[in-house]
């Protein structure tokens, strides 16, 4: 078959009949032949010899690429899967770097007890645990699984997850929350976040087990996981000692924090969530929010959180970042008068300054139009929130009035730009005073000094404040009131102290909800607070910045985000 393939097309013509000649040469030949069998022969049996291999080589030839192709198959799928291990290892293991900027100092200790900037907080929220945390839709468990009260709220009983340990191994235990516990409770060592941990009865916390934590109260406290623990609830090994590197349990630890620079974190595998895909975040301090959006835009970081109104609108169409609005850890914007103090002690004091101010022009000038008047009160479209109060307008002329009976025709103002619009803010009050007859002097203060003097914010007449924005529950206890750990407006009375306990302490929900509509009524009548309007959160982040989620107070939660090619 193969000698007959080598023919050419002329095969399938009649042969031409031989000359005489031609016939002459044949017969000779076939003499010469018949002399030769040997030479004859040899030359047939090797055509026989091919023509019986030929079938054995077709055949070979069949399977050779059968065989060639299960081999190829073969070797592709373990290449594939190869690949597949090696894509799995690098999204375990190298999820690149995200470099994250915030109002902030510089690397430094961090202490649960004295955490005063985002960008600290940020650092402390990855590389520590909470019990559990305010969520966008609700509370959102941490190490708790869960955290019940007995049938009177007397006594609150915590369950902790059974996969949880310490960067350095240790296993998180209920003794270590005990001791998170009354080590934020200390009022000499933790005076900002004592009073959350007040009612708890420390005496009496006992560990049942290793994973279940007794925590009796001295008073019913029917609010006790929206109040205090989902509020700021950080878990600290017992007897922690080192503050520049912690030892946390969170999704990231503590890799370098020498006071220099930002802090460097690092994806911590144990954790016993989700693991991280980024392998670093770089925390990088910038104050100005124009420097930060300038680093964005120049790639010098990957991530400028809290920007300003002005920068949002500047920046929407840009199509190098991803601007991004969230009411997620929405700052109140407001003013503080200290009731305690000269000339706010005065009521009618009080009373001039929220009738001169223009909420709705502080709005529009400051936010530009994207926020929310306010009504001197924390909370709004939170649970709990008084809405039935009336809004307060403006009368320039009864502010002058009250103005001029008390004696006053010249204020000072400390400001500080600790959240974007602020320092606009209090130049927009001076326009508003001047036109109530009132002088207003701003002292501007930098924004990553404004609340390391913690002595100066309690006691300043009129400042510049922001607060996120929390129900009422969880802020009134705070930051208002006798039993208060932070009250810039050092406002307390009997009867709010009175409706805020019964807030506190009564079981039946709808019984609780009007004891706190009380206690707000009272301060929106006699306190401090001059809630001008509500910010959003604005961020910017480069593109390959993905799945960015947040907790309830605008945290980041640097173990969602992965970095795109």
């Amino acid at each position: 078959m193969a000698l007959v393939g080598c023919g050419d097309d002329d095969d399938d013509q009649p042969a031409p009949q031989p000359s005489a000649a031609q016939r002459q040469q044949e017969q000779e030949g076939e003499q010469a032949a018949a002399q030769q069998p040997a030479q004859q022969e040899r030359p047939q049996q090797q055509t026989v010899a091919v023509d019986q291999e030929q079938p054995e080589q077709e055949q070979a030839a069949a399977e050779q690429p059968a065989a060639q192709q299960q081999q190829q198959q073969a070797a592709a799928a373990q290449q594939q899967q190869e690949q597949e291990q090696q894509q799995a290892m690098v999204a375990e293991t190298t999820g690149g770097t995200l470099r994250f900027s915030a109002l902030g100092s510089v690397g430094g200790a961090i202490d649960p007890r004295n955490i005063f900037s985002m960008l600290a907080y940020h650092s402390l929220a990855a590389s520590f645990d909470f019990l559990a945390m305010h969520g966008e839709d609700g509370i959102v468990p941490g190490v708790a699984e869960s955290m019940t009260p007995n049938e009177d709220a007397t006594s609150w009983t915590i369950r902790l997850r059974p996969d949880v340990q310490f960067h350095d191994g240790q296993a998180l235990t209920a003794q270590d929350v005990a001791f998170s516990i009354a080590f934020m409770g200390d009022w000499e060592n933790s005076p900002r976040h004592a009073a959350q941990w007040a009612d708890v009865d420390f005496p009496n916390v006992a560990a049942i087990d290793d994973l279940t934590l007794e925590l009796p109260m001295l008073r019913p406290r029917a609010d006790f996981v929206e109040a205090s623990m989902a509020l700021y609830a950080p878990v600290v090994p017992e007897g922690i000692e080192d503050w520049t590197l912690p030892n946390g349990s969170g999704p990231f630890r503590v890799a370098a924090n020498d006071g220099a620079d930002g802090v460097e974190l690092i994806r911590n595998d144990d954790w016993w969530g989700e693991p991280a895909s980024l392998d670093r975040v770089v925390t990088v301090p910038i104050s100005d929010p124009s420097a930060r959006i300038n680093a964005l835009k120049s790639g010098e970081i990957d991530f400028a959180y809290q920007l300003t109104p002005t920068i949002g609108v500047a920046e929407q169409d840009n199509p190098d970042i991803v601007v991004r609005r969230t009411n997620a850890g929405s700052a109140v914007m407001c003013f503080t008068m200290n009731t305690a103090l000269p000339p706010f002690d005065d009521p009618r004091v009080r009373e001039a300054m929220r009738l001169a101010i223009d909420r709705q022009a502080m709005v529009n000038g400051v936010l530009l139009g994207q926020g929310e008047v306010g009504n001197d009160l924390v909370g709004l479209g939170m649970t709990g929130y008084h809405d039935g109060l009336p809004q307060r307008s403006r009368d320039v002329a009864r502010a002058a009035e009250l103005f001029s009976a008390a004696g006053i025709s010249e204020l000072d103002l400390v400001a500080s730009e600790v959240a974007p619009g602020l320092l606009a803010s209090g130049e927009l009050l001076a326009q508003h005073l001047a036109e109530a007859g009132v002088a207003l002097t701003i002292d501007e203060i930098p924004a990553d000094a404004f609340f390391e003097d913690f002595a100066a914010r309690i006691s300043t007449p009129l400042q510049t404040v922001y607060f996120i924005n929390h129900p009422p529950a969880v802020h009134l206890p705070r930051f208002v009131g006798s039993g208060a750990g932070v009250n810039l407006t050092a406002f307390t009375a009997a009867e709010f102290d009175e409706a805020l306990s019964a807030a506190q302490s009564t079981v039946d929900d709808a019984e609780r909800a009007e004891h706190l509509l009380r206690a707000q009524e009272i301060e929106w009548n006699d306190g401090g607070m001059l809630v001008w309007g509500y910010s959003p959160l604005i961020m910017a982040h480069s593109p390959r910045v993905t799945n960015v989620n947040l907790a309830g107070e605008g945290l980041v939660q640097f173990q969602d985000i992965a970095l795109s090619s």
